[in-house]
């Protein structure tokens, strides 16, 4: 009995040492091992980059509702009480005739929150991602490295919600989103086959753009791949004309420069000061930019003729007034050249001869480089804005 226990012992023993061999056992060449741990989303965003977080990104999950409601009350604090609906308005009067029966507001709210998992607050400085959000998702990691690009570049370049003119307002959203959209576009080229089939989220993100009003579609367009912010980013960054940093750190200030134009060129006219003697209730002035024109341009003749003048705009303003026939509309825009000037009052006359109900007053004239658009509700209106 003695040699059996002594045999057992020796069996145990054996396997035991089997066991610790084959634990210990360096692996053979091409054998699996366990993934290692992805480095910090923080740490691929800022190498990227080439500037460090300076603070740690708060993520915060909440409801669809109270997402919805952060970016609503993000546009209202951007354009005030009514801007929106004023500026639907201007730009119906300047040309965009579609967002007479579309509400500017709401179609900016789908723009920002249709087919999103992710939005980064600027008021508040955090992340706001929905409460099924993984980050542990291949997918849903992807976003959450854009949403981090954001913060990153929101703490080096804040900018206080509402104190920027509207072209300058597009210019520098349609930029810090298409740095988010090349990060997370090299993600997916990193993981490739998690990626192959497009996910829900891109596809109706990309219907909501192709359903935009005329004015919303490019800005819509922007940081995606072919868009003008996106193109201009990787251009300046391949070419070494800009680096990242750089462009993070002196943030662009009109669209003209994401079209490949002169920002330095721009100088924006005055508008003729109101007249004392027939005061009117002044509600908006504001710019149209070098990528609305060159909207409102293809909009009314053709794309060759919109690029071409999108290049020669050196700046605009115009003003959203009314009194007791109705509202009125002046704009005033700066070409590079005469010619341009001529030719862009060419192009907007056109408008004249399209039907409008009720009828209105209407008027385009060039002035050098100068093109000024009239487009009142009456005649007597008119006649005393020309004078």
């Amino acid at each position: 009995m003695k040699d059996l226990g002594t045999l057992a012992t020796l069996v145990v023993l054996a396997l035991i040492a089997a066991i610790a061999l084959v634990l210990t056992k360096p692996p053979e060449a091409g054998q699996n091992l366990p993934a290692p741990e992805p480095p910090p989303l923080e740490l691929y965003v800022e190498s990227i980059l080439g500037l460090p977080l300076k603070d740690p990104p708060i993520i915060q999950r909440v409801s669809q509702d109270v997402l919805l409601a952060e970016i609503k009350g993000n546009f209202d604090e951007q354009f005030g009480p009514g801007g929106l609906a004023r500026r639907a308005r201007a730009l119906e009067l300047l040309g965009f005739e579609d967002l007479a029966s579309r509400s500017l507001r709401e179609e900016f709210i789908a723009l920002e929150a249709s087919g999103i998992r992710g939005w980064f607050n600027e008021r508040k400085g955090n992340i706001l991602v929905p409460n099924d959000f993984d980050p542990l998702k291949i997918q849903d990691r992807s976003i959450l490295l854009g949403l981090i690009a954001r913060l990153l570049v929101h703490q080096h370049t804040p900018t206080t919600i509402g104190t920027l003119a509207d072209d300058a307002w597009v210019a520098r959203r349609g930029l810090h989103a298409a740095i988010a959209e090349s990060i997370e576009a090299r993600f997916r080229a990193e993981h490739r086959a998690a990626f192959d089939v497009p996910t829900s989220r891109q596809t109706e993100r990309e219907a909501i753009i192709l359903n935009l009003p005329t004015y919303l579609h490019p800005i819509g367009g922007l940081p995606l791949e072919k868009g003008e912010a996106r193109i201009y980013l990787e251009s300046r960054v391949k070419t070494g004309a800009r680096s990242l940093p750089d462009l993070i750190r002196e943030p662009i200030e009109s669209t003209l420069e994401l079209l490949g134009g002169d920002p330095s060129s721009v100088s924006p006219p005055r508008l003729p000061k109101e007249s004392a003697s027939a005061p009117n209730q002044s509600l908006l002035e504001e710019s149209l930019g070098s990528l609305a024109v060159q909207t409102l341009v293809e909009w009314l003749d053709s794309y060759e003729q919109a690029q071409a003048l999108a290049l020669l705009w050196r700046g605009d303003r115009y003003r959203l007034f009314a009194n007791g026939t109705g509202d009125h509309l002046l704009w005033v825009c700066r070409w590079e050249t005469s010619q341009a000037a001529a030719r862009a009052a060419e192009v907007f006359s056109g408008r004249a001869k399209r039907k409008s109900d009720p009828p209105r007053a209407f008027s385009v004239t060039a002035h050098g480089r100068i093109t000024l658009l009239a487009n009142c509700a009456d005649e007597r209106t008119l006649k005393a804005l020309l004078r």
